[in-house]
């Protein structure tokens, strides 16, 4: 296959990222020769910017998308090419799930910084895993003075279970929801996913006409899976991001999934 006519995109924690959220040495050298021979590697995570800036010398400077899609940002530029907004009834929908759900972590995502309002197990091991990152403890939501990209309520996965049913109520509210790994559940602005962030950064960037190609493991992947040419999954990933997956590959982050696939491009 020429790289040069495609453009791989790749979700990080599960997909990229190893359990440790590192970069494996090998899915790191695959992509320096995926990049020489004249492909597009973007990153597509549910991430804010200033928990993947680590990683961006080692995945090169094209345009990625972060929170889920709700912003696409030129690190090489340091500009913000697209940002969609969650709406106001967002508040709302916070209030009612802090009152229902008092021990839950809720997280907002704002360009800038990300906030938080109350430290339980989950929220203490997500904060934990990101690294030295900053968060900024609130009280209110007020408190926050910059848009919305996205809201997170983090808890263990039988109470995130429940939140599951129970947003079912704030249908047609401008919000929708997904979940992005088993303890947390993300709200997004309405039609927002990283499948239709994909779509806007390849007409931002001029790649209409390459043949895309993605990797993912679970629920918040899958429309940029749908939409990509050739898709790519782990072996660990979510049974219904396999369904739908080109090729379910032998390998997982820890071992080289990203790796393994740009090789089976290579080989067609």
């Amino acid at each position: 296959m020429d790289f040069s006519k495609t453009i791989f995109v790749s979700d990080l924690d599960g997909t990229l990222l190893t359990s440790d959220k590192k970069l494996n040495p090998a899915d790191k050298a695959a992509i320096e020769r995926y990049q020489a021979a004249g492909g597009r590697f973007a990153a597509s995570t549910g991430r804010p910017l200033h928990t993947v800036t680590d990683y961006i010398p080692a995945i090169g400077d094209f345009p990625m998308i972060l929170c889920n899609g709700g912003v696409i940002y030129d690190a090489c530029k340091e500009k913000v090419l697209y940002e969609v907004d969650l709406p106001e009834s967002a508040k709302y929908i916070l209030t009612e799930v802090r009152k229902h759900f008092p021990d839950i972590s809720p997280e907002i995502y704002a360009f800038s910084n990300r906030y938080y309002f109350h430290m339980n197990t989950v929220e203490k091991w997500h904060q934990h895993i990101l690294g030295d990152i900053s968060f900024k403890k609130i009280s209110d939501p007020d408190e926050i003075d910059e848009p919305w990209n996205k809201m997170l309520f983090a808890d263990e996965i039988e109470t995130i279970n429940e939140l599951t049913d129970f947003v079912k109520r704030f249908e047609g509210c401008g919000v929708r929801f997904v979940r992005s790994f088993p303890k947390f559940l993300e709200v997004l602005p309405e039609g927002v996913s990283k499948g239709s962030a994909l779509k806007k950064l390849i007409e931002i960037c001029g790649c209409k006409g390459l043949t895309v190609c993605a990797a993912g493991d679970y629920d918040n992947d899958i429309e940029m899976l749908k939409l990509a040419d050739i898709s790519f999954c782990p072996q660990d990933s979510q049974d219904c991001v396999k369904e739908i997956s080109t090729v379910v590959l032998n390998n997982t982050s820890d071992t080289g999934a990203i790796d393994e696939a740009l090789k089976y491009l290579e080989q067609l």
